[in-house]
């Protein structure tokens, strides 16, 4: 681990876990989340120019569309950011949209869904899946093609990515792929990555539950299938994956064992685990020349599609 990344982790142990039960203010939590996540890109990363931005809404909910060409029929991914459902939004992560646009020389819709506690589950898995439609029948009017659609998230985006993969399948949506960046999985929140990498880096193992419950109050609906797709009973004929993890991330095991699950349904999936790594890692990518690679590799898994 590098001394760049040892900073960050130093910072972040400055700040207090956040603990099953807690109340937060929520909005200060979301302007001190805001803050950081500004600070790190400013230091970590590099402004990424592409040709256009438009801010728009996918029925009731707001998206970002991003372009670098003027090129018909390209492809699309959407993707969907991380922050427990509970932080983070179109600002925070228009950086790896930007660089995911350039990269891939194609269209890139950002997903604004509902947060956390407003508005708690399905809320933000349902906007993802309106998202979805919309742009099935208006990304033309962008040069998209609705045949080439990428879903890609971290952390909750993850999920939500996961989640619409099953979804989309079970209402006959043919995806081209799906990116799961440092996804979370299953709502039992026991893998044994869970505890060992759940203190000192960044993600912590209370704050994660604390997030499970602020999305789910409903205790009946963590389990749920349609919220943790590895309790799905049917994965064959999924779209093509790639899942991304990080060697010090909490959610290491689960995007492992979720890669398993797909590869054991004959799905065609990509796993790799990035090392010296934690999650978060995606919105940093100047922190490690690992984490810069991990765009290089999502770029490949995307031609190959």
């Amino acid at each position: 681990m590098n001394w760049r990344l040892k900073l960050v982790l130093l910072f972040t142990k400055l700040q207090k876990p956040i603990e099953i039960g807690e109340v937060v203010d929520i909005k200060e939590l979301r302007r001190k989340s805001d803050f950081a996540g500004r600070l790190g890109t400013r230091i970590l990363d590099r402004p990424v120019e592409v040709l256009k931005t438009t801010d728009t809404t996918a029925e009731t909910v707001p998206v970002r569309i991003y372009q670098n060409s003027t090129e018909r029929s390209q492809r699309v991914i959407i993707y969907y950011h991380g922050g427990g459902f509970v932080l983070y939004d179109l600002n925070s992560h228009d950086n790896v949209c930007r660089r995911l646009c350039r990269m891939n020389n194609c269209i890139v819709v950002a997903v604004d869904y509902r947060l956390a506690p407003e508005h708690t589950y399905p809320a933000a898995h349902d906007d993802a899946f309106t998202a979805i439609k919309w742009v099935m029948k208006n990304i033309e009017n962008y040069g998209g093609n609705p045949e080439e659609i990428i879903l890609a998230g971290d952390s909750a985006g993850g999920n939500l990515s996961a989640c619409m993969a099953h979804r989309c399948k079970a209402q006959g949506i043919k995806l081209k792929g799906q990116v799961l960046i440092y996804p979370w999985i299953d709502g039992k929140l026991n893998n044994p990555s869970i505890t060992r990498n759940g203190k000192g880096y960044l993600l912590v193992k209370d704050t994660m539950f604390w997030f499970q419950q602020v999305y789910t109050p409903d205790k009946a609906d963590q389990l749920k299938p349609a919220l943790c797709p590895c309790y799905q009973t049917d994965f064959k004929d999924l779209a093509p994956a790639f899942i991304l993890t990080a060697q010090f991330d909490p959610l290491l095991d689960d995007g492992f064992n979720y890669y398993n699950q797909l590869k054991a349904a004959g799905n065609k999936v990509m796993y790799k685990e990035y090392p010296n790594l934690v999650h978060g890692f995606f919105n940093i990518p100047r922190v490690d020349p690992v984490a810069k690679q991990a765009y290089y590799d999502i770029a490949d898994f995307i031609k190959s599609l």
